[in-house]
């Protein structure tokens, strides 16, 4: 099952196309092909964006530490928050609970990952200059981005999984009242 595309075919960078038990392929060709899914990423995509870019320096001022681990901790506040959002659409909807909670508890873990990673109080090695020479695992924080960005995704498209079968549940209510009426 490949998303359907946006409006007049809109869509990111990479494919999702059908492969897994929720229909959804998690590979480092992922493309978002709904306009809703990819506008909700962007926030996010961005932060994380922030983080991989800054300057690849092994000392960093005290200023830097402290904006790279602010990111790192808003990251992982609003994964909090959309996984909690995420559970409570898995609680309403049997069908699709394992394969959301899953895709939230690799949300939390990648959320957590980073923000880990970013975390300036366990750095210790202050330079004469007033520096602290780190060397940050740049790598880490790729591998959870991907995972962070891979699952949130997988859950926003199983959320639109739901929607459509609300809609299609009401849409066929409505039918058969009117058939009723009108028969």
């Amino acid at each position: 099952m490949a998303a359907s595309p946006g409006p007049a075919g809109v869509a990111g960078a990479g494919a999702v196309y059908g492969s897994g038990p929720s229909g959804f392929a998690l590979d480092s060709g992922l493309e978002i092909k709904t306009r809703s899914v990819e506008q909700t990423l962007l926030p996010l995509v961005s932060q994380i964006t922030t983080l991989i870019n800054h300057k690849d320096k092994t000392k960093k001022s005290d200023k830097t530490l402290q904006a790279i681990q602010r990111v790192g901790q808003a990251v992982n506040l609003a994964v909090g928050r959309f996984v909690k959002v995420g559970e409570a659409i898995a609680n309403e909807n049997w069908d699709l609970k394992e394969e959301i909670n899953i895709a939230c508890i690799e949300a939390k873990q990648a959320g957590e990952t980073i923000a880990a990673l970013t975390d300036i109080t366990n750095l210790n090695h202050v330079e004469s200059d007033g520096q602290i020479t780190i060397f940050t695992d740049k790598t880490g924080v790729i591998k959870a981005a991907r995972l962070l960005l891979s699952s949130v995704t997988k859950v926003l498209l199983l959320a639109d999984r739901v929607v459509i079968k609300q809609i299609i549940t009401s849409r066929n209510k409505r039918l058969t009242i009117y058939n009723l009426r009108h028969s």
